[in-house]
C-alpha cells in the first residue's frame, strides 16, 4: 500500500505549484513529497498529524466534511481524510491552472483502491 501511495503522491505533487504534500497513514508514520525548502518533510508531517488531532476536536464523525481547504494569500492548503484513516495534506501555491486541478485530485485519492 505504502508504495502504491507514493506513486499516486510523487505523479500528483511533481509540480512546481505544490510546494509540499503528504499523507498521513493510520499508524502515524507519513509519506511526503516536497518541492520547496519551505515544506521539509518534518515539516509536512508535522502539519499532518496536527490537523488530524485537531479534526477529532472540529469534528463528529458523522458530520465531517468530505475536506477542508485552508485558504492563504499566496495559496491553499487541503486535507482530505478518508474512513479508512488516511489523509492528504496538499499545498499549492495561487496558481489558477494548478488550484482548478485540487478538487479532482482531492476526490481521486477519495476513491483510490488496493487491490
Amino acid at each position: 500500500m505504502n508504495a502504491i501511495l507514493q506513486q499516486w503522491l510523487e505523479a500528483h505533487a511533481a509540480v512546481s505549484s505544490v510546494p509540499g504534500a503528504g499523507i498521513l497513514l493510520p499508524d502515524g508514520n507519513f509519506l511526503c513529497h516536497s518541492n520547496g525548502e519551505n515544506f521539509s518533510p518534518e515539516k509536512i508531517g508535522r502539519i499532518l498529524q496536527q490537523f488530524a488531532g485537531t479534526q477529532i476536536n472540529l469534528f463528529e464523525p458523522d458530520l465531517a466534511p468530505r475536506w477542508s481547504t485552508w485558504v492563504f494569500e499566496q495559496g491553499k492548503i487541503r486535507f482530505v481524510a478518508r474512513a479508512d484513516g488516511l489523509l492528504l495534506g496538499f499545498a499549492m501555491y495561487a496558481d489558477p491552472d494548478d488550484i482548478r486541478k485540487l478538487d479532482r485530485v482531492s476526490a481521486e485519492f477519495l476513491t483510490l483502491t488496493f487491490n
